[in-house]
């Protein structure tokens, strides 16, 4: 475990709450899965996918693994 966390370190990536709250209110995706969608636009890259629910809700940011 301290090995992983050594090779992790600096490359986390800290996202507002505000942001997965507000996209949790205007789609029917988890907190948790909204997290991932606020990354990818905050990061502003596409967020590939086999999240059927996020591909639904979020089509112009969640592309799909096929």
């Amino acid at each position: 475990m301290a090995e992983a966390m050594e090779l992790m370190k600096g490359r986390e990536y800290e996202i507002v709450s505000h942001q997965v709250l507000s996209l949790v209110v205007e789609s029917t995706c988890s907190a948790y899965d909204c997290e991932f969608v606020a990354l990818a636009k905050d990061l502003d890259v596409p967020l590939v996918t086999a999240n059927k629910q996020i591909l639904i809700q979020f089509p112009t940011i969640a592309h799909s693994l096929e």
